[in-house]
């Protein structure tokens, strides 16, 4: 008997396709996804839904040499959370032998990863493996793609530097919108430049701070001036806990107060 590795039914052994789900069949039946990993243990799934049937027949294939416990619901994967790694050298295993070489009699892109750490750099590859773009890392350690696949390679490079600038904000606030919280922020820093100890401004001041530094970073905003923006923030934050100095008195807080109110007028 052989059995298909996603809906578990049994065929003879000569059939070496599912009629149900398209995919291979193999000569042990498939583990239910209850009985993936002990009752401690936590579940992870994958979604391969855009992948073909060869691409699962091999990944398939592959779990099986390793010997990972892994369960199939259609095109999704079951597999135990502590075999995550493993699960994920396969899947690249995969998309490494289904990847195109990259045609070099064609027009080519060379993009520079001189200023990426490894585990950027593996970040990079993964995408492309992910999104089928035949690519090679030149002697230099560059990356080189086709001229044509450039487009979908910029996306990927955006896609990242998107990701990496969501990290390094907040968590985000549900429920608050992010230009009241602006707003916020540039009427009580412009009355704060003129008079550091107006206690309204103070208070609407911290609340706002208080909202800013838990944002992620919203859609339309770059980066760049979010960053700054927290900065100023925090700066000002910091002269208003401080106090007046016993020589330049709020000074500092005055003109923490304007590089924060200018910082955030073009948003207003």
């Amino acid at each position: 008997m052989v059995w298909c590795f996603q809906c578990g039914a049994p065929y003879d052994e000569d059939v070496s396709e599912c009629v149900e789900c398209g995919v291979a069949t193999f000569p042990s039946p498939p583990q239910p996804a209850e009985g993936v990993g002990g009752p401690d243990d936590e579940q992870l799934a994958y979604e391969f839904h855009e992948w073909s049937y060869g691409a699962r027949n091999g990944l398939e294939a592959a779990l099986r040499e390793e010997g990972l416990e892994h369960a199939w619901l259609g095109p999704t994967l079951i597999v135990c959370e502590a075999d995550e790694e493993e699960v994920d050298k396969a899947v690249e295993g995969v998309l490494r032998a289904q990847l195109p070489d990259l045609d070099k009699s064609l027009p080519a892109v060379v993009y520079e990863l001189g200023d990426y750490d490894d585990a950027q750099k593996a970040d990079v590859m993964s995408e492309l493996l992910s999104e089928g773009i035949a690519h090679e890392v030149d002697y230099a350690g560059n990356l080189v793609v086709g001229e044509a696949d450039e487009e979908a390679v910029d996306a990927v490079f955006d896609r990242m530097i998107n990701a990496a600038a969501q990290r390094q904000f907040g968590p985000g606030l549900p429920g608050v919108e992010p230009y009241q919280v602006l707003e916020a922020l540039f009427l009580s820093s412009d009355r704060l430049r003129r008079n550091t100890s107006d206690t309204k401004a103070v208070e609407d001041f911290a609340i706002a701070h208080g909202q800013v530094v838990q944002l992620s970073l919203p859609w339309g905003y770059d980066g760049d001036f979010w960053r700054s923006m927290l900065d100023a923030a925090d700066e000002l934050r910091e002269a208003l806990v401080a106090g007046p100095d016993p020589t330049d008195g709020d000074i500092a807080a005055e003109q923490a107060a304007v590089t924060l109110r200018d910082l955030l007028r073009r948003y207003m």
